[in-house]
Formats: structure tokens, C-alpha cells, sequence
């Protein structure tokens, strides 16, 4: 599948899109020290840097290797980015974070389950990754729940003083 910018996926609460411009604002407000605690980012709140994220999302969105997206609720309100990331025969990684006010409310197993459709439907790959630091429960609850497998797990720097333990989960195809 080619993918293109006009490319949507909707789920029963929300729809997703590629990130733009639009949502810079959004992902500086929401993308926090808090939200990214089991991530491998450290955001600093630069402008420039969510920038420079929206425009990398163009560029590998074009190149067909990934398909970063906000996802927006009922209304239309960003609650979080999720994404598709390193394409190919092999496999695909998916990624996502949810702003706080969004957490545990179901919207990323809701988002995980139709990533996986979208991918099951439109690619032909063997394995699909989902990496998860270890101590963040509630995010590990999402692969388990889509019949993922823990593979292996990694150390990961966040940033100069500490390392993350990733869980790799997986969901194989014949």
C-alpha cells in the first residue's frame, strides 16, 4: 500500500490522521514530562523540536517507511499521537501516547486493535512490534490483551541519567 496524507482510520470513538501542521500546538501542550515518564524522550518544550517532528512525519509518510497520526476524538479534540513506524517485509512497530486527560479511558487498546486492522489489511508483513517500558502496567496491558507475546527485552536510555527496560512484544503471521 502507498500510503498518502489523506489517509484516515476510524475506530468506534475516534478517527486518525496524519500529524500536520494543525496539531503543533497540541502535541507541545500535551506531549509532558508526565506522559512521556516511560518513554525514551525527554521533551523539553521547544516549539522547534515539535516542528521538526511534524515535518519528519511528512517526510517518512512520503517515503512510505512510516505513518505517524493525531488521534482525535468525537469532537475532534487531539488526544494523542500514535504511529506506524519502520515498515517492510519484515515487520512494523507501532507507537502511542495519549495526553493525561485521556488516559485509561480505553482509547489506546482502541487504537492498538485498529492499528493492527489497518496493517492486517493493507500490508503484508511477519511480525508486527510493540515495545513497552516494563513498569508501565497499564501500556503493557494493550499487547497482552491483542494476543501480542513478550519477545525479548532491552535497556533503552531516556536520557543521560536513566535507562528504560523495554519490553518487545510481538504478534507473529504465518
Amino acid at each position: 500500500m502507498i500510503l498518502k496524507p489523506d489517509i484516515r482510520i476510524k475506530t468506534e470513538r475516534m478517527i486518525l490522521k496524519p500529524v500536520e501542521d494543525l496539531y503543533i500546538d497540541d502535541i507541545l501542550e500535551h506531549f509532558t514530562t508526565e506522559v512521556t515518564r516511560y518513554m525514551p524522550f525527554s521533551p523539553q518544550g521547544n516549539r522547534m523540536d515539535i516542528v521538526s517532528f511534524v515535518n519528519e512525519s511528512k517526510r517518512t509518510l512520503s517515503e512510505n517507511t512510516d505513518l505517524v497520526l493525531a488521534a482525535l476524538d468525537s469532537n475532534g479534540d487531539f488526544i494523542g499521537c500514535c504511529g506506524i513506524h519502520h515498515i517492510s517485509e519484515e515487520s512494523v512497530e507501532l507507537g502511542l501516547w495519549l495526553k493525561k486527560s485521556s488516559q485509561g479511558k480505553g482509547f489506546g487498546t482502541e487504537i492498538i486493535r485498529n492499528l493492527v486492522e489497518f496493517l492486517e489489511d493493507n500490508f503484508i508483513f511477519k511480525y508486527i512490534v510493540y515495545p513497552v517500558d516494563e513498569q508501565n502496567i497499564a501500556s503493557r496491558k494493550i499487547p497482552e490483551k491483542l494476543g501480542f507475546i513478550p519477545f525479548k527485552s532491552y535497556k533503552k536510555k531516556k536520557d543521560s541519567t536513566t535507562d528504560l527496560t523495554i519490553v518487545e512484544y510481538r504478534k507473529y503471521y504465518p
